[in-house]
């Protein structure tokens, strides 16, 4: 039975993808079947992704197919490793039920308030349908320069009882590798592939503390 994490959210625009894609990838690189279930039938992200990945021929090579059933997803875990749940966006009780069959959820959010305020909500609420508080973490996207803001956001997080995971830079060049089909954690840029390789190791290090 493959090991399964969600990333979720109330909203688009918070980083799902971007979280989904290099966590795919990261395992990926240490030898892991892993499959991404699009679940967004709008945006479908990580499969036009995936499409310029193969176009590129880069590796490892990451299966992605969409899905509008979570079921259907499921009937493919026993050929993988590791399956990632790419949620729509916004939360609805396909949401829920994704959260309710997976070993881990990311809640990936922006540094403002109109992000990071529905993405608390949806941990509370997750929570008061039994969703464990520990197999819930909060991952950052799009953090620009401010230390301060940055700071004060993990101490919000951290004051609503969740853990945080850590972040991703807002940086051109993170938009640029997806474009060519690359993730987060494989730009040009060796410190910002680091960074996202920090918060995947914070993500594997909360599964591990779990069993």
């Amino acid at each position: 039975m493959a090991l399964k994490i969600a990333n979720l959210s109330q909203k688009g625009g918070v980083g799902k993808s971007t979280l989904s894609r290099a966590i795919a990838v990261e395992y990926a690189r240490n030898e892991w079947d892993v499959k991404i279930a699009d679940m967004d039938l709008k945006q479908s992200t990580c499969s036009l992704w995936n499409r310029e990945r193969m176009k590129n021929s880069h590796s490892p090579q990451i299966a992605v197919e969409t899905f509008s059933k979570v079921k259907d997803a499921l009937r493919h875990e026993e050929n993988y490793d590791l399956m990632i749940f790419d949620g729509s966006g916004h939360a609805d009780l396909q949401t829920l039920e994704i959260a309710q069959i997976c070993d881990y959820i990311i809640l990936p959010s922006g540094l403002s308030k109109d992000d990071l305020t529905p993405q608390i909500k949806l941990a509370h609420e997750l929570r008061k349908k039994g969703i464990p508080r520990k197999k819930i973490g909060i991952a950052l996207s799009r953090v620009g320069k401010s230390a301060r803001e940055l700071n004060d956001t993990v101490e919000y997080i951290e004051l609503a009882g969740y853990k945080y995971l850590g972040y991703i830079k807002e940086k051109t060049s993170v938009s640029q590798s997806h474009d060519e089909g690359l993730a987060a954690n494989e730009t040009k840029y060796k410190s910002i592939n680091e960074q996202v390789d920090v918060l995947i190791q914070n993500v594997v290090d909360s599964i591990q503390e779990l069993s």
